[in-house]
């Protein structure tokens, strides 16, 4: 038992290592195209999802988060950072959990940000999305009664895979303009 928990824990280590911000030029242009097939896609789901967007400060899309783990987990993506519908700069995501954590997933996520004060707390390296937003998974008009938590909302699609998460979890978002 002890072997099969350090091994998913190395192995959740390992997503997150794995996961970075993009440095190349084609790198980013990736993640860019990838970011706006992600919103396309969403939007596709929930065609709400436009207005809420269109009404935000910023938003950041990570097309594709994984996580994983057995008691321990983890979990990271690289996503891009929109302001005024434009990218702006790219981001990293991560977070770690401990509690009831059993098995893997991906997921794409959209951060909105309406709130002034949390888009400068994500552009000083001070955001954790944990301590300000609940997740919303993403369904054909969710997006219209969606409730701002300190002005952040998280909408998610899942993508594959599946996960039991009763645990302890911060998101951690961090810039690489």
């Amino acid at each position: 038992m002890k072997k099969a928990l350090g091994c998913f824990a190395v192995a959740g280590l390992f997503v997150i290592a794995c996961a970075h911000a993009p440095t190349k030029p084609g790198e980013r242009a990736d993640l860019v195209t990838d970011a706006h097939k992600t919103i396309q896609k969403m939007e596709a789901t929930d065609p709400s999802l436009r207005r809420v967007l269109d009404e935000s400060l910023a938003y950041v899309v990570f097309p594709t988060v994984g996580e994983g783990g057995f008691i321990v987990g983890a979990g990271a993506g690289s996503g891009v950072l929109f302001e005024h519908g434009r990218p702006a700069g790219f981001a990293q995501i991560s977070h770690a959990s401990v509690g009831a954590v059993a098995g893997g997933q991906r997921y794409a996520q959209i951060v909105v940000i309406k709130d002034p004060r949390a888009l400068q707390d994500l552009k000083s390296g001070r955001f954790d999305v944990g301590a300000k937003a609940q997740a919303v998974i993403l369904r054909s008009g969710v997006s219209t009664n969606t409730t701002f938590e300190n002005g952040v909302a998280v909408f998610i699609e899942p993508l594959r895979g599946g996960m039991v998460n009763a645990s302890i979890t911060g998101q951690r978002i961090r810039l690489t303009m």
